[in-house]
């Protein structure tokens, strides 16, 4: 796949050299050129080799930290077949799973064991240049992009509509379904609540629209919600607390 870099939006990291994206895969699939073109658009180092073994073991619960794992596809089996070395080689850092069918990524979200291993993302290769590089960036800033195809798989709460949140549970409790939210997607969401454009939002938390986008896909699917009015309703309902203090920023 030849993927262009013509922008220069870099994440915001203070210290580059303590990040890596590691692409587990055959050249074919990972060239020399989209190697790097990453190393060059990110300025983290970037590397590409055939096994996992290849890579070293994390250890501890914050080595690796900043470390991106990509596994393409034509591994899924040994993906499964051995998710404790692939876990233990990321530590604390991303795992992704790369597909150029959708296929393969269905049968990768419905076999990982995300109760055991932890939840992985996905690394779509067959989408425009700028899409796959904002991908990308949510993984280096430890934000896991989930495809729509799969967040439907993802088990909700009976809801009454399509655009109708689930119930709170009781008082004081968070719901479940927000508790799953990472950090970032609640900060997009509180956002979107307060009224806020996808341009303002980015220049607030200092990101792309196009990665503003993304993490709202992604809160759409997990919330199971279609639009942004359905996910402001949903944040007024499950998180009172922080919807109050929308009134005094």
């Amino acid at each position: 796949m030849s993927i262009p870099f013509q922008d220069n939006a870099v994440p915001n990291v203070s210290n580059p050299e303590d990040f890596s994206i590691n692409f587990v895969g055959k050249e074919l699939f990972y060239s020399d050129m989209t190697i790097q073109g990453v190393e060059n658009e990110f300025g983290v180092t970037t590397r590409r080799v055939e096994s996992i073994d290849a890579l070293p073991a994390s250890s501890g619960s914050d080595v690796g930290a900043g470390k991106v794992i990509v596994v393409d596809q034509v591994l899924l089996e040994d993906l499964l077949n051995r998710p404790h070395a692939y876990k233990e080689t990321a530590g604390s850092g991303c795992l992704a799973f790369a597909y150029r069918k959708e296929e393969a990524a269905r049968l990768a979200f419905e076999n990982w064991d995300r109760g055991q291993f932890g939840d992985i993302g996905y690394l779509p290769m067959n989408v425009a240049p700028d899409v796959w590089r904002s991908i990308l960036r949510l993984l280096l800033h430890e934000e896991l992009y989930l495809p729509c195809f799969l967040a439907d798989c993802v088990a909700h709460p009976p809801a009454v509509s399509n655009d109708a949140p689930a119930a709170p549970t009781k008082s004081g409790d968070l719901h479940p379904v927000y508790s799953k939210l990472t950090r970032r997607e609640k900060q997009v969401l509180r956002l979107v609540s307060k009224g806020q454009s996808n341009k303002i939002i980015a220049s607030n938390l200092g990101i792309t629209e196009h990665t503003v986008k993304l993490h709202m896909h992604n809160v759409a699917g997990k919330i199971g919600v279609s639009n942004r009015t359905a996910a402001a309703q949903f944040f007024f309902e499950v998180a009172p607390e922080e919807a109050r203090e929308l009134t005094i920023d």
